[in-house]
């Protein structure tokens, strides 16, 4: 052990952090997505009869995905404070927007983090194809249907959030191939969210500290489909 006298050399001394590191961390959607939506969907044919409601004959399940995936570029696009063409008309409906509440713990979790302990930042990036953007009226369609379930038992929470913060605990895990991994020790929950997006590469920085073995994707479908059970009665 270093003796007190050494150690006392330097009580004085000043640490200066290095600017911090930004990881981006891609968020591009996953099958997680695909089944959240075929779970909703059999949820609202589920409840049809009981609501009273019958338009859900013209949905499909590619429908609610697409419903979803715009949440989630609408949530980066808030992160990074994305004011182009191409997102500005959604704001209007930005928040108004009936979203379910398991997607809505998702989009919290997107945003800014500062790991102060090793100096990262990390910020999200997603890249939505043009075939899975719904267009405003679309959004603001949908988002009426799971409005007028919500009285059936459907769960919604009310707008994309605003915050531009995330929760570090979900931004430094990486989701690859068929794995959840991190280099911090989280919650499992965080794993869990944290299936629904994906990166093509571990971080080269991240990556190389990434000790945890969180799940698999078989774990998480498994453990999807009992949740929306719960959460929709």
């Amino acid at each position: 052990m270093i003796s007190t006298e050494l150690q006392s050399a330097f009580n004085d001394s000043k640490l200066v952090n290095k600017p911090a590191i930004t990881i981006h961390v891609e968020v591009s959607s996953t099958d997680m997505i695909d089944l959240m939506a075929k779970k909703l969907m059999a949820e609202f044919e589920r409840m049809a009869p009981y609501a009273g409601y019958t338009p859900v004959s013209d949905l499909t399940s590619e429908d609610i995905a697409r419903y979803l995936k715009t949440l989630l570029w609408l949530r980066v696009c808030t992160v990074l404070d994305t004011a182009d063409k191409s997102s500005r008309c959604y704001q209007p409906l930005k928040k108004s927007l009936a979203i379910p509440v398991l997607m809505y713990q998702l989009l919290i979790c997107i945003g800014r983090a500062y790991d102060s302990e090793f100096n990262l930042e990390f910020m999200p990036a997603y890249s939505i194809t043009e075939e899975d953007l719904l267009s405003p009226d679309e959004m603001a369609g949908l988002s009426s249907l799971f409005r007028s379930f919500e009285n059936s038992g459907m769960k919604v929470v009310y707008g994309v959030p605003y915050d531009r913060e995330g929760e570090l605990d979900f931004m430094a895990m990486s989701h690859v191939d068929d794995v959840v991994v991190s280099y911090k020790r989280s919650h499992p929950s965080y794993a869990f969210l944290a299936s629904f997006v994906r990166q093509q590469k571990l971080n080269e920085v991240t990556g190389l500290m990434s000790r945890v073995i969180y799940g698999y994707d078989s774990d998480y479908k498994y453990q999807l489909d009992a949740l929306l059970t719960a959460i929709n009665g």
